[in-house]
């Protein structure tokens, strides 16, 4: 099969790999539609402690054509989003219900081959049928589970107001999902004026640049403050835009040795609640839920659908002329 292989840091080569099998309590996947992501990138660079060489890949949705001994549940042909985080389910962190913290942590694309190859094999739990999409909306499963997980660890309250940084595929993903959560408002902040736009279109109260006046939308400061940036300056600011009893989440990936400065007396008088997310946790389902029933919207975030011969320009985009204002980028590897 043809795959897309890291073979070291800012190296991927397309490689004709041997097929995988399904092995007990296994599916395999033919891939219809795997996403580019934040991730991705990080790994191109050989951050994310990569173990190279790697198929990467974990926005996977495709059509399973091999079903492994020991599977009830599934069968060939079904279309399917793959939830790529493996979990042991011993652990300590699993048995309380944070299997992305698994002690033994495994996923798709990151650790395990991914979807940037025709073929991918996965257990057959992380296996979930899709009704209703096409691969290429179904493999917005994944980083809406993403965002499920951070409306769950955001708990947001009916009626409230919040203001949003980054109108990325991630950030207008989470937007809407705010919005169908019980806010009522979500103003974002974005320097790209067509994503702005976009932001509108997708329910966004008002889109503003980067140095626009936002608490006059909220002269006492907003109930919730996102940023979908990874940007640390962004969340070094984030605590003057909030209410007081306000809610900061924090869902960008930023460097890892990145480092912000924040007032613990500015959190503690105001009654601040600062929220990390990770990842996806058991969540897929919320977010197929959305998708199947038109509640997100993910078609306009789709700029670009390649096949696997376009996938290094996606990760080195920064080199390639018109990538570099993509939203969102999907491999297809069925395309020639």
């Amino acid at each position: 099969m043809k795959a897309a292989l890291i073979t070291q840091p800012r190296t991927l080569k397309l490689a004709n790999l041997e097929a995988p099998q399904a092995g007990h309590g296994q599916v395999r996947v033919r891939v219809g539609a795997t996403g580019v992501c934040g991730t991705d990138l990080h790994l191109f660079e050989g951050h994310f402690h990569a173990r190279l060489p790697l198929v990467p890949g974990h926005e996977i949705a495709g059509v399973i054509d091999q079903v492994g001994p020991g599977v009830e549940g599934l069968q060939e042909g079904q279309l399917v989003a793959l939830d790529p985080v493996v979990s042991c389910g011993q652990c300590w962190a699993c048995r309380r219900g944070q299997r992305q913290h698994c002690l033994h942590f495994q996923a798709l694309g990151v650790t395990r081959a991914g979807g940037f190859a025709e073929y991918v094999v996965a257990p057959a739990p992380n296996a979930y049928p899709v009704q209703g999409l096409s691969p290429a909306e179904a493999a917005f499963a994944e980083p809406l589970g993403c965002v499920a997980w951070g409306i769950q660890r955001l708990r947001p309250e009916p009626g409230s107001r919040a203001l949003l940084f980054g109108a990325g595929p991630i950030g207008l993903l989470l937007m809407q999902a705010l919005l169908i959560s019980g806010v009522a408002q979500v103003a974002v902040v974005d320097p790209v004026a067509e994503r702005r736009t976009l932001a509108l279109k997708l329910g966004a109260s008002h889109a503003l640049a980067p140095g626009e006046p936002t608490l006059d939308l909220a002269p006492h400061g907003f109930d919730i403050v996102a940023e979908a940036t990874g940007a640390p300056a962004v969340v070094e600011a984030m605590p003057r835009y909030a209410a007081v009893g306000g809610k900061l989440l924090i869902f960008g990936v930023a460097p890892e040795e990145a480092r912000v400065q924040v007032s613990p007396y500015d959190l503690f008088q105001r009654d601040l609640s600062l929220i990390g997310s990770f990842s996806l946790n058991g969540t897929l389902p919320t977010a197929l839920a959305w998708l199947e029933s038109g509640r997100v919207q993910v078609g306009s975030l789709i700029s670009h659908r390649l096949p696997l011969e376009g996938l290094e320009q996606a990760l080195a985009y920064k080199e390639h002329p018109g990538m570099a204002s993509a939203l969102k980028v999907l491999i297809e590897p069925g395309q020639s």
